[in-house]
């Protein structure tokens, strides 16, 4: 997640602009919740799912850690709680679809909702660590 995160920093450009990295940014998001959720399944079942659907990932985990992962991703945000599961379903292709997206017309997505859910893979991690 920290390669993501640094994609997050403005960097200032000689032109007085700022440049920011959302494309990296979101693939690098989603490829480390993917990865974080295929090690939580490792962990709790001994079977890491395939794939890079964030939405089958995650309902692949047991509902306990599924509730602990809502819980946590909104805690920084409680009103997003009731949209949790459309907010997944919008990011669930993100590390396919972004990679091309230079191939294709502009997509929605929720970078805001990746970084909570990233953060709160990442607060499932240490609590099995």
């Amino acid at each position: 997640m920290l390669a993501a995160r640094r994609c997050n920093e403005f960097r200032p450009l000689p032109s007085g602009y700022l440049q920011y990295q959302f494309v990296p940014s979101l693939v690098l998001y989603a490829f480390g919740i993917e990865v974080g959720f295929k090690a939580l399944a490792l962990q709790t079942s001994c079977v890491a799912p395939r794939g890079h659907d964030l939405d089958a990932l995650f309902r692949a985990l047991p509902t306990q850690l599924q509730a602990q992962i809502v819980a946590d991703a909104n805690a920084t945000y409680p009103a997003s709680a009731p949209y949790f599961d459309r907010d997944l379903a919008m990011v669930a292709d993100v590390f396919e679809v972004w990679r091309y997206i230079h191939e294709q017309h502009p997509v929605d997505t929720d970078l805001g909702f990746l970084q909570r859910l990233a953060r709160a893979v990442e607060m499932a991690l240490a609590a099995m660590t």
